[in-house]
């Protein structure tokens, strides 16, 4: 009726015209949309990707073969193989406790990590390792696999099983003077609603390159011991997230990751914002929000920090899908210098607040949910 109304002055005036063509396109934008297909049998096939967004796993995240992936220079391929990194995460959210467990392969070292926090208090308990050299640091199979340190004093593993949706992590961690003696378990039942394994396959930038990526979400049960002393058994929530990628020289990253209960909804988020996405990111990426198990693909976002990397984070994309912030209540830093390697990386625990869009229009409104967001920077 208004727009009958005001349609004989819209004509008339040239500007209100072209206001009013603009708020009608902006009104009947359909909202940002992505849709899952299967996996393929073999991520890469004859040389190329098969780049996508997948709604279950491959039998293997396995990406060589790639043809000439850096700058079309047909490399032999033991050489473009030898820049192919992996990183395997495991953030875990228990009733006390929120923490992480990570893997880094660079093929002649690697890295692994538990870094936890005391949720009521922020407390943070912190363990690194560096292994030696060996085949294969983290597995390419998703069927099953395990990828472990078996250090006497630094003793962490993380496990799979999709045939039976088990995930787990067991951890034996020595102190010191200024650490305690960290011991715990993470398992995720059998039966599981909020188990979901969805795969990402982006170019990185180009379609030369490319980046895959295992998610999986689960529902948790564990314990976590601190100098001896047991704490009760809890529930709660883990994803683990597996990816392989060819590597720049430099590359940075910003991961944001919220896990727990809000108004009787089980959610996990993850969202990321790196130099090795690709270039049409609107197409391609791996930021995703699930919620008692069923998963809705978000946009691209920009991740700033205009107070300081230690104060508010803003998290906002174009399609007004994701609009949070997050307030970090405790940092860990870390500066690594091994010859040519150099890895700068901060951990932060945190509590994140403001709206989030499912797939079907459903506002999620958040506040003081509880996260981790991970900033690093890596030269190889």
């Amino acid at each position: 009726m208004i727009t009958l109304i005001l349609y004989p002055f819209i004509q008339e005036n040239k500007l209100f015209s072209i206001i009013y063509n603009t708020l009608e396109q902006l009104y009947n934008r359909r909202m940002y949309t992505r849709e899952f297909s299967q996996p393929p049998e073999n991520i890469v096939h004859n040389g190329k990707a098969e780049f996508g967004s997948y709604n279950d796993v491959s039998p293997k995240i396995d990406i060589r073969g790639m043809r000439a992936p850096y700058a079309g220079i047909p490399l032999p391929s033991f050489l473009s193989n030898l820049r192919i990194k992996s990183r395997l995460t495991y953030i875990f959210s228990l009733e006390n406790f929120i923490g992480l467990a990570s893997f880094i392969d660079f093929k002649a070292v690697g890295l692994g990590e538990v870094c936890m926090f005391n949720k009521k208090t922020g407390k943070k308990y912190v363990y690194h390792t560096i292994m030696t050299p060996r085949r294969r640091f983290i597995p390419v199979t998703t069927t099953r696999g395990i990828c472990a340190c078996y250090r006497k004093s630094r003793f962490i593993k993380i496990s799979w099983g999709r045939k039976h949706q088990h995930h787990a992590l067991s951890f034996k961690l020595k102190g010191d003077n200024v650490r305690p003696n960290v011991e715990g378990y993470v398992y995720s039942p059998m039966q599981d609603k909020m188990h979901c394994d969805l795969e990402f396959v982006t170019p990185s930038p180009s379609s030369s390159r490319c980046v895959a990526t295992w998610l999986s979400t689960m529902q948790i049960n564990g314990q976590i011991s601190i100098n001896k002393e047991l704490s009760d058994d809890s529930t709660g929530l883990a994803v683990m997230n597996l990816s392989r990628a060819y590597y720049k020289m430099h590359s940075n990253y910003n991961i944001a990751t919220g896990i727990g209960t809000y108004k009787e909804k089980e959610i996990v988020f993850n969202i990321s914002s790196t130099n090795l996405d690709a270039a049409d990111s609107d197409s391609y990426n791996n930021n995703t929000l699930i919620i008692d198990g069923e998963a809705t693909l978000l946009p691209p976002v920009y991740m700033t920090h205009p107070f300081g990397v230690s104060n508010q984070w803003i998290i906002q994309d174009t399609e007004n899908m994701v609009d949070l912030t997050f307030t970090p209540s405790s940092v860990n830093s870390r500066i690594l210098n091994l010859i040519a390697l150099r890895t700068s990386y901060k951990t932060m625990y945190g509590t994140f607040e403001g709206v989030l869009l499912t797939k079907e229009g459903t506002k999620v409104s958040l506040k003081g949910f509880p996260g981790i967001i991970q900033k690093g920077m890596l030269r190889l």
